[in-house]
């Protein structure tokens, strides 16, 4: 299937490769169907792409990627809702916020993604007393670690950026 999208123009999507959100994404629960799109190779960040809406996309993430310690707890209504037999059937995802500022880029930890492969069904849950919030900045966590990783996010940041300034204005 061809998808007309904003950031990207016309997108081929298998169709075996659309999400379909359960409850769709906090704040846009009218819009259910998704695809992840790789639009830089080798990039941790990724984009779900609305495809019912060209204009709707999120740019996402592993967590764990930046945040090793991060622990969520899939209760059992979800598990069964997703359909869950097995811990590898399941990823998860964080959707990111990248400012013009890249500094103050961040992942939203407290309502993370969590897709069934094998399925394709996926749904946007809230950690309810978990203490994590929409705002972890990743520069903040990454000063921590070697001037390598850093430049390299730094500098995979700045494309998302630049890439999206370039799309919206044409």
């Amino acid at each position: 299937m061809n998808v007309l999208t904003d950031r990207f123009g016309e997108v081929a999507i298998n169709d075996k490769k659309i999400i379909t959100f359960l409850g769709g994404i906090v704040g846009f629960e009218n819009y259910y169907r998704y695809a992840v799109l790789d639009y830089i190779k080798n990039s941790q960040f990724k984009w779900l792409q609305c495809i019912n809406d060209p204009s709707l996309a999120f740019v996402i993430c592993d967590p764990w990627y930046f945040f090793k310690d991060y622990e969520i707890e899939i209760n059992d209504e979800n598990q069964k809702e997703l359909e869950i037999k097995d811990i590898d059937d399941i990823t998860v995802l964080s959707i990111a916020t990248i400012p013009s500022d890249i500094s103050k880029t961040s992942l939203n930890l407290i309502s993370p993604i969590i897709i069934n492969v094998k399925k394709m069904i996926g749904k946007q849950v809230i950690l309810y007393g978990s203490g994590y919030s929409t705002k972890h900045q990743i520069i903040l966590k990454i000063n921590t670690i070697d001037k390598e990783f850093k430049k390299k996010i730094t500098l995979e940041l700045k494309k998302e950026i630049l890439k999206d300034k370039v799309l919206s204005n044409t």
